[in-house]
């Protein structure tokens, strides 16, 4: 297995919490990171499974599945720390595009496993895939609350 599949390459961030800058740069990077594993953990087990190698697929699909929810876990308290913080609208409506790009990765990754997983995958692979499917709705939940709140500091700002 090469690296770029490890989750253990998304490295915990510890922003100031009292500074929002800081807050949304650990945001978009977290976000950035968590895409970029999504995208060469299913490149490595599609490679894997083209060569039958279901063992290696199926530890793909499950390490990614594990990083991502700790992934998202972290990008959803970094946004409530944003929000604590006083984070603007612009800083709000950032965030909530960087998260965006990584729920749009983790499900077009869970809807490829997924296909694995139809086409007579492990039990494991169609675990992993739902996994996936939930830390992305995690993510849709935070952005339920980011969108919302940044639509009214605009409107109060009058920039809607």
């Amino acid at each position: 297995m090469t690296r770029s599949a490890d989750s253990s390459r998304v490295p915990r961030i510890s922003p100031d919490p009292d500074r929002p800058e800081d807050l949304l740069a650990s945001i978009v990077a977290l976000s950035e990171q968590t895409s970029r594993l999504a995208l060469d953990s299913a490149l490595e087990a599609a490679q894997a499974d083209a060569l039958g190698k279901v063992t290696v697929v199926v530890e793909h699909v499950c390490r990614l599945a594990v990083g991502a929810g700790v992934a998202c876990g972290e990008i959803a308290w970094l946004a409530g720390e944003l929000l604590s913080a006083g984070g603007g609208a612009d800083q709000r409506a950032h965030a909530a595009v960087a998260i965006t790009g990584a729920q749009s990765s983790l499900l077009a990754v869970a809807f490829a496993i997924q296909d694995v997983a139809d086409a007579g995958g492990p039990r494991e692979v169609r675990s992993a895939a739902e996994a996936l499917q939930r830390a992305a709705l995690q993510l849709e939940d935070l952005l339920a609350v980011l969108g919302p709140i940044a639509d009214r500091d605009r409107a109060r700002a009058g920039l809607a």
